[in-house]
């Protein structure tokens, strides 16, 4: 009786577990994706004008956007929700920066949205120090990404390395080009 038992038990667990593992996944996927739906929607975002905001920030969150096509859309992205940076120079290892104001009904949280030496990134005033700071941050830059980007059209320079990049956005189409200006 007991290895028939243990044998109905087995059957049961190995029979079941594909089925409901899959189903659990399902479910969660779902679940994921109007969780960042209402994330999005619980959050405010806006653009904070005061030069004197920038300081103190420190990379808290990269965009996985290094130079390309991907970093003319994220920037054509920003100048839609929030139109011209606080800051830019033609530099591109300082290209421009955003100071962004995210809420919620209960906190709000200063993010710097800038263009670095490593591509673009969020920033944050780690002595802050508020609770969910990477929830927000993770909203915020979902919020971009999903954000059209507006025409522009800029030119940047690495001085360490002589090029000249152009890169922008035209009729929701990005472009990146990189020159030598040695070569000209």
């Amino acid at each position: 009786m007991y290895k028939l038992i243990t044998l109905l038990i087995l059957v049961v667990l190995l029979g079941c577990s594909d089925d409901t593992y899959k189903n659990f996944e399902q479910d969660s996927s779902i679940k994921n994706n109007h969780f960042k739906e209402d994330l999005n929607e619980m959050y405010t975002y806006k653009a904070i004008t005061e030069e004197d905001q920038t300081l103190g920030f420190s990379k808290l969150l990269d965009t996985a956007i290094f130079e390309g096509e991907e970093s003319a859309k994220f920037r054509g992205s920003l100048l839609t929700l929030f139109g011209e940076p606080l800051y830019q120079s033609d530099n591109a290892e300082d290209a421009y920066h955003y100071v962004i104001e995210v809420s919620n009904d209960t906190s709000k949280w200063n993010f710097m949205v800038y263009h670095g030496p490593s591509g673009p990134a969020i920033g944050y005033d780690q002595k802050e120090n508020q609770p969910n700071v990477l929830e927000s941050a993770k909203t915020l830059l979902e919020k971009i990404r999903e954000t059209s980007p507006s025409d522009f059209n800029e030119v940047v320079y690495y001085e360490d390395f002589g090029s000249k990049i152009t890169y922008g956005c035209k009729n929701g189409e990005y472009f990146y080009k990189e020159e030598n200006e040695e070569s000209h």
